[in-house]
């Protein structure tokens, strides 16, 4: 993973929790990319961003099971990378609310939330968002934070109604 050779060791040990989740690793590998290519994340928060990306979902499928047991989960395996404590808890306490859209919050909560939700717009996740009873992709680019991240989804949304 770049420059940060922790986070790789990260991602390794994450995997048996995220091939759990609904759309398995293949998800956090689409979070990771958009945060990537769409966001400027500055060197100063890098490495946290990532390593939460890359355990945002660890607990579970539910968002209950996100909350409660991936906080858990993530500081036990940011631990056995050598993690300091003060991104321990930066981690956990994001992946704690990472669903929640709290009014201000850091940069780097602001780009895993944008970069989880652009993904639904994702050719993999799209099909099964639209299929829900309900769901309202006006109400996710509305949610987004950074104005850019709201383009991203409008091009996005027309590309893949178009396919579907």
């Amino acid at each position: 993973m770049g420059r940060f050779p922790r986070l790789a060791d990260l991602f390794e040990l994450a995997k048996p929790y995220l091939e759990k989740n609904d759309f398995g690793i293949g998800h956090t590998k689409k979070v990771l990319e958009i945060a990537r290519r769409k966001f400027q994340i500055s060197p100063e928060i890098e490495e946290l961003v990532l390593a939460t990306i890359i355990l945002h979902d660890t607990g579970g499928s539910s968002i209950e099971d996100q909350y409660e047991k991936g906080p858990k989960i993530a500081a036990e395996l940011l631990k056995t990378r050598g993690y300091e404590e003060k991104i321990i808890k930066e981690v956990c306490s994001m992946i704690r609310t990472h669903h929640n859209r709290p009014e201000k919050p850091p940069e780097a909560f602001k780009i895993l939330y944008d970069s989880d939700q652009l993904a639904k717009f994702s050719e993999e996740e799209f099909k099964y968002y639209s299929s829900r009873k309900n769901f309202n992709w006006s109400n996710i680019i509305k949610s987004l934070y950074f104005e850019h991240s709201k383009k991203i989804a409008i091009d996005m949304w027309k590309n893949e109604s178009k396919r579907s």
